[in-house]
């Protein structure tokens, strides 16, 4: 009982329940299944003194130990009655787990006998809900014991992100020899498994198997296959609800982060309190809402296809157009929400205004989901009132996302012209995703951004705006990042215009390897908001991306980059989700971290547009150089060739140059690598400095002399302040080629030991036996050790070691 995993969070129930026993107060210990409630019990026994008895059920057979030797079956209501006698004479405590699922013939008598005795127990059960449902008669029998007011009801909930954090990290410490994980995927963890223990091992263990430890999320939700495991789980959590309750818990899903306020307003009271008792509509990892986790929805779908929903949706639509209607702010995926499902109303109704005011912006927000196509109806229902900046602005940012980009821009000739500060934003942020997606060319879209000045020509402010939307476009390659991070949102606040003037030139600074100006720019801000609490994403992207071009922070941007992809991964916010996962999966990159890049570049759930979809590529490209995988590598390769020389101001021409150099290198080619470096170095001097370290690499392993690598790199690092730049040359003494063998010390200690097990001839099943763990986690180990070692699928540990071994013996 309660073997498997380490008890978390509980620490607080635990005494209480232990000084309860103590005091002769027995306890009942009540919680869903897969929520611990055995772990509990098991934990509570342990810490208090008294001698216990455990009743326990074995295929199908009642029986009672009080130590290892000492056990005996219970047929019936005298064994039980001869049992509690014995307990009660000698003063101890009976443990009984799952006491209602005991058969008939030992759970009458055993609840008579705890009833008509002085004897203290400790026994776990279901909700009461879910044992009436499942067993009115049951619940009659075990009435008397759950309702007996001198008894302590200890109520398991769901663990909270904290205490999930400290599960899963003894989980990947004990099993998989892996490192505390990141705040972002942590979050993931406590959203996907709903804060249930049995989840969260479970997750864990699919994460280590399918290389998912450092990945921002463990499990794709809608996408990877779930283990038997999972579904059993997530079965058995929704087995007391009945269909109608499914049908709401699979609405309230759709609804996303719900503030904690409108859950009472939307589901009956009675349905609200099961899902509760059963752990299924939690508090969520961002305070003040609550959720529903992803895995559950799943399952639901299965067994209720959205269109049985239709009843409940449109219910639930026009409960939340009446909390509109009262005052109440909906979230955006409830006014999505509300435009899809309210259906037809009354036209002299008291909802049709409430919907008419959410409809422009349910638009705008559709438009920006994974669903973009679904936009065009609620679009049309607005424009058929009339002219309408919102959706006309949705409209555009549609075609965008459905890649029709020709009418998207011809579309922007007949945009309505803004009357008010806020219209004037969103229709900048309409103009800057069209222009760069559509890539007229920087100068041109600079020219017409900087034209809508006249909207409000003696609006000082409105001018300083404008002049950042067309700086933005000037950087490098700051329209790929930057160009989505006008926020779409009227209502949005935005920075002051000096911080945003400093983040520009922060990132002009970095862009030209100047760190110590750049850091100089953005310490202000940096001060007083920090990474986590900036709540301006066009500021945190320069911010993020000055850091990027100078290799510093990398640290914190990461964990800041994650949190808010999955921010927006969770709204659905897919123009955020693109240019986010951009930016993880070019830190994961420099991490050397090629996997993990690759699953960041997999979370759009639509395509990126053109201006972002070139650096996808070079990105992806080298990634898979990385991996030794050369046949996508040149596929990627073969679509970055083909975008315009010119693109972002001539910087990406260096970067394929770069990404180039390395495949000619993976290829053997080494006289074309080192004319592409060559090349190539001349041009990241004055486009993009970032790349300098990468190329000198490049020389490295194409057989440059070291002396004339290492001058060079000291000449680059006097013009260049940049920590990559450093970092090479602090490597040069001791490395001869870059493609030399890799050291053995980039392992953690447990994979190391893993190698070394399976480079003497032992299979992944004896090196289990040996080290005690399962053959998962052993394949899990040589996953991540390949990775590290940047060793192909079909490479074996056995060279690659005696090659590290003999470089270090030279």
């Amino acid at each position: 009982m309660g073997a498997g995993r380490p008890l978390v969070g509980r620490g607080r129930e635990t005494q209480i329940a232990t000084e309860a026993l103590r005091g002769r107060r027995s306890v009942l210990v009540t919680g869903p299944a897969r929520s611990g409630r055995t772990h509990l019990v098991t934990a509570i026994v342990r810490a208090q003194p008294r001698p216990s008895t455990v009743i326990e059920s074995r295929a199908g057979a009642v029986s009672a130990r009080s130590g290892p030797s000492d056990r005996r079956l219970l047929a019936g209501a005298d064994d039980v009655e001869e049992l509690i006698a014995e307990v009660v004479g000698r003063g101890g405590v009976v443990v009984v787990d799952d006491i209602d699922l005991l058969p008939d013939a030992v759970v009458w008598p055993l609840v008579e006998a705890l009833s008509a005795t002085d004897a203290v127990f400790i026994a776990a059960l279901a909700p009461r809900h879910e044992i009436a449902r499942r067993s009115p008669a049951r619940w009659e029998l075990l009435r008397p014991l759950v309702e007996d007011a001198d008894r302590l009801n200890v109520v398991v909930g769901p663990l909270g992100l904290a205490e999930t954090a400290t599960l899963a990290n003894e989980l990947r410490a004990n099993r998989h020899g892996v490192g505390p994980a990141d705040g972002a995927w942590m979050m993931a963890l406590a959203h996907l498994s709903g804060g249930s223990p049995a989840l969260v091992a479970e997750l864990v263990e699919v994460a280590a198997v399918r290389g998912r430890m450092h990945a921002v999320c463990p499990i794709e939700p809608f996408a990877d296959l779930l283990p038997g495991a999972i579904v059993e789980s997530l079965t058995r959590l929704l087995a007391p609800l009945d269909a109608r309750e499914r049908r709401l818990l699979g609405v309230v899903f759709e609804l996303g982060l719900i503030p904690l306020g409108h859950v009472a307003s939307i589901v009956p009271s009675d349905v609200l309190a099961r899902f509760h008792d059963g752990n299924l509509v939690v508090a969520s990892v961002e305070a003040g809402a609550a959720a529903v986790s992803p895995l559950v929805a799943r399952v639901l779908r299965a067994s209720a296809p959205r269109g049985e929903h239709l009843e409940e949706r449109r219910d639930v639509a026009r409960r939340l157009l009446e909390l509109s209607r009262q005052g109440t702010a909906l979230t955006p995926a409830e006014e999505v929400f509300c435009a899809r499902f309210a259906g037809t109303l009354d036209a002299d109704g008291p909802l049709v205004e409430p919907l008419r005011a959410l409809l422009p912006r349910a638009a705008v927000s559709l438009a920006r989901s994974g669903t973009p196509r679904d936009a065009l109806a609620v679009i049309s229902r607005v424009l058929d009132d009339g002219p309408d900046l919102r959706a006309s602005a949705a409209l555009i940012l549609t075609r965008i996302a459905l890649e029709e980009y020709a009418e998207a821009e011809r579309l922007l000739d007949w945009l309505p012209h803004p009357t008010t500060a806020a219209e004037r934003e969103l229709a900048l942020h309409v103009f800057v995703r069209t222009l760069c997606a559509t890539y007229a060319g920087a100068a041109v879209a600079r020219r017409r951004i900087r034209d809508l000045v006249r909207w409000a020509p003696d609006d000082e402010q409105w001018r300083t705006r404008v002049g950042h939307a067309a700086a933005m476009l000037s950087l490098p390659n700051g329209a790929s990042f930057c160009e989505r991070a006008l926020s779409p949102s009227a209502e949005a606040p935005h920075a002051d215009p000096a911080a945003m003037s400093d983040a520009l030139r922060a990132a002009l600074a970095a862009s030209r390897g100047d760190a110590a100006r750049a850091r100089a720019l953005l310490r202000a801000r940096q001060q007083t908001h920090g990474w986590d609490v900036e709540s301006d994403l066009t500021l945190f992207l320069l911010h993020a991306y000055a850091m990027v071009l100078v290799g510093g922070d990398l640290d914190v941007v990461e964990s800041a980059t994650r949190r808010r992809l999955l921010s927006a991964r969770w709204g659905d916010r897919q123009d955020e989700v693109a240019v986010l996962a951009l930016l993880d999966a070019s830190i994961q990159l420099q991490r050397m971290r090629p996997d993990v890049a690759f699953t960041s570049l997999q979370t759009p759930r639509i395509a990126p547009p053109e201006s972002l979809r070139v650096w996808y590529d070079a990105v992806r490209a080298s990634a898979f150089i990385a991996r030794g995988d050369l046949v996508h590598a040149a596929e990627a390769l073969d679509r970055i060739d083909r975008a315009a020389t010119e693109w972002a101001r001539g910087s990406f021409a260096v970067l394929r140059e770069t990404v180039r150099a390395r495949f000619e290198i993976a290829n053997g080619r080494v006289e074309a690598a080192t004319a592409r470096a060559d090349r190539a170095i001349d041009e990241a001097e004055r486009r993009m400095p970032m790349l300098l370290p990468a190329l000198l690499r490049v020389l490295l392993a194409a057989g440059a002399p070291v002396p004339r690598v290492r001058a060079r790199a000291e000449a680059l690092a006097a013009r260049f302040d940049l920590a990559p730049l450093r970092a090479f040359l602090a490597e040069i003494p001791s490395t001869a080629r870059v493609d030399a063998p890799p050291v053995l010390e980039q392992l953690t200690s447990r994979e190391r030991e893993v190698v070394d097990l399976a480079v003497s001839g032992a299979s992944n099943a004896q090196i289990a036996r040996r080290l005690g763990v399962s053959v998962r986690t052993i394949e899990s180990h040589l996953h991540h050790a390949r990775t590290r070692l940047g060793m192909s699928r079909h490479e074996r540990f056995a060279q690659v070691v005696e090659g590290a071994r003999a470089l270090a013996g030279r």
